[in-house]
């Protein structure tokens, strides 16, 4: 409870509401790896769950990333009032609205592709081109002020490992489709851990 007592501190606030909002898409997310039925998570992606039964319970999730991400820019966007960091601020705002069209049903992998599934594409590729820059800069500002210290270098590693992960996505789609669920997996835990911390780090700055 005391974890959810925040202080007055709007940067505070935010930071918690967005590491709940994340925390909810991860697990909700999880628990779809056990109840649907005839699921291969080592060639789908995560998007794909939501052609099948449970496709509301994605919904419900991506609800979560959305308030995640919202809250966690919104921090920022106090922080960024004492550290001017513009680049980051409009990164961050451009990687929210891309969750958005995670909403756009996907296409099957290997099959025709829909106007839905080209929006939530172009989409999900927007939001990561968006993060990286944030994943560079943030962690530079925690570091010239003093605050990059602990569990918190590890900010620096997962943001030089990002773009190389994102690479790697890419090469396994077009030449080894049998590993795309758990290339896209392994991107995907880097971004929402490198969230999940800041969003600690935010948290404590007064």
């Amino acid at each position: 409870m005391r974890f959810l007592k925040s202080n007055k501190n709007p940067i505070s606030v935010f930071s918690v509401i967005a590491i709940v909002g994340f925390i909810v898409f991860l697990s909700i997310t999880l628990i779809l790896h056990f109840i649907q039925p005839g699921y291969d998570a080592s060639k789908k992606y995560v998007s794909e769950f939501i052609l099948g039964k449970y496709g509301w319970l994605l919904n419900i999730a991506i609800v979560g990333n959305l308030i995640g991400c919202g809250a966690f820019t919104i921090a920022f966007y106090f922080f960024h009032k004492s550290h001017k960091s513009l680049i980051c601020l409009a990164c961050l705002c451009v990687a929210t609205l891309s969750v958005i069209t995670n909403f756009f049903p996907t296409d099957i992998h290997g099959k025709a592709i829909t106007i839905s599934g080209y929006i939530h594409n172009i989409g999900s590729f927007t939001g990561a081109l968006a993060i990286f820059p944030v994943m560079i800069i943030f962690p530079f500002q925690l570091y010239k002020t003093g605050m990059l210290k602990g569990i918190y270098v590890l900010l620096v590693l997962l943001g030089l490992i990002a773009p190389v992960s994102f690479v790697l996505l890419f090469f396994i789609v077009n030449n080894a489709p049998d590993f795309i669920g758990i290339s896209q997996r392994i991107f995907a835990s880097i971004i929402m851990l490198w969230l999940i911390l800041s969003s600690f780090r935010l948290k404590g700055i007064s």
